[in-house]
Formats: C-alpha cells, sequence, structure tokens
C-alpha cells in the first residue's frame, strides 16, 4: 500500500455507494465508527489498490487485490489481478511496486474484467481500505468508465488507526506494521492487503475495549 503519493490527511470523501468511517467527532463519527467495529465482526472484505499515480484522470488502476475476513478472523479466500494498462507503467512505479511493463504485459487483464472479478469477489459484504478515499476515487472512475456499479458500504483502516492509537506519531501502514506486530508492507497490492487485515482486526479490538 503506496502511502508515498496517496496517503494525505483527510476527513474522507462521501463514499462510492456507501458509507465511510472517518476522523470526525460527535454523533457522526461515533455512528461510522459503530458501524465500522460491527462490520469487523465478519465476514468483511479488505481491498487494496495498486496505481500508476494519484490522478483519476490521468491515471490508471494497475492491481486489484482483496481478502475475505470470516467472522473468528481468519482469512478464507484471496483475489489478486494485474490490470494490462492502457498507458505504459511509469518507471518509479515499477520500481515501487515491482510491477513491471512485462509483467502488465503478460499477465494484465483489461480493467472491465478485473474490475467484474472484484466486484463478484467482494460480493456485497462491507470493505475495508487504508486511506478508503483514495481508493474509492479510483473505484469511481472504473465504475463510470465499465458500467459496472460499485455499491458496497466501505470503511477506513487509516480512520480506525488513527482513534486506536492516536500517540503514535504517523499512521502509515508500514508504522502501523511494526506497531501490531504485522507483516511490512511491499507496495503490492495483496501483501498490502493481508497487512491492513491485521491492522484493521488490532485496532478494532483495541476500540472495542475502550
Amino acid at each position: 500500500m503506496a502511502f508515498y503519493y496517496r496517503r494525505p490527511r483527510t476527513n474522507g470523501a462521501p463514499s462510492v455507494g456507501g458509507p465511510s468511517v472517518r476522523a470526525a467527532g460527535g454523533k457522526a463519527g461515533a455512528a461510522t465508527l459503530a458501524a465500522a467495529l460491527q462490520a469487523l465482526r465478519g465476514p468483511f472484505i479488505v481491498a487494496d489498490l495498486e496505481t500508476t499515480g494519484l490522478s483519476t484522470a490521468t491515471c490508471e488502476i494497475l492491481e486489484f487485490a482483496a481478502v475475505r475476513v470470516g467472522a473468528a478472523g481468519t482469512l478464507e479466500r484471496e483475489y489478486t489481478q494485474v490490470v494490462r494498462t492502457r498507458g505504459p507503467v511509469p518507471p518509479f512505479i515499477s520500481r515501487l511496486t515491482g510491477i513491471t511493463q512485462a509483467e502488465v504485459d503478460r499477465d494484465g487483464v483489461p480493467v472491465a474484467q478485473a474490475f467484474s472479478s472484484f466486484l463478484d469477489f467482494v460480493e456485497d459484504l462491507p470493505v475495508f481500505f487504508h486511506n478508503a478515499s483514495f481508493d474509492r476515487r479510483f473505484l469511481g472512475a472504473a465504475a463510470d468508465q465499465t458500467g459496472l456499479p460499485f455499491a458496497n458500504s466501505t470503511h477506513c483502516t487509516l480512520a480506525l488507526a488513527r482513534r486506536a492509537w492516536p500517540e503514535l506519531p504517523s499512521h502509515k501502514l508500514e508504522i502501523l506494521a511494526r506497531h501490531v506486530g504485522a507483516s511490512n508492507p511491499t507496495h503490492r497490492a495483496l501483501a498490502d492487503v493481508r497487512t491492513t487485515v491485521a491492522v484493521a482486526l488490532a485496532a478494532g479490538s483495541r476500540l472495542a475495549a475502550g
């Protein structure tokens, strides 16, 4: 999960098809926190996108990944797919993620196919992302491009982590991974999803305990 270009501190954008958890006070913050904690009882999805940059106007989804987490907190199934982007993979993205143009040419599928498979995988379950507003923007762009709606409720593990561990100097995924004893993120979507699962469950346990 690439904090390098997509982790601005925001209060969250409106969800694509559902509510999001964000760092907000008052009744709205309490309601979104309660919804996230309820969703963490499972089953739920944790997902991540790798992209070719920041802007949905000029950049593309490069990789989808998702994990289905069961009611006991166990990882039940995984999905990952590289996308055959229309433009070339920028060299700095290849250096960061390890996703090369050769891999995209060899293993990539059109975004409509990858997005459809992603939607089949997540079904109607709640979906958690780390910094969900970023991923929702790209999923919204994919929905507009393909005509396939993404209507799942979404929640943000970045917001959960800020609530759970306000004392931390940063809530980047790699720092949270060290804090909860999870595997280090690698900037490949599936590896980052596995780390985010551990962060989500740890944050949920801490917040549920009060």
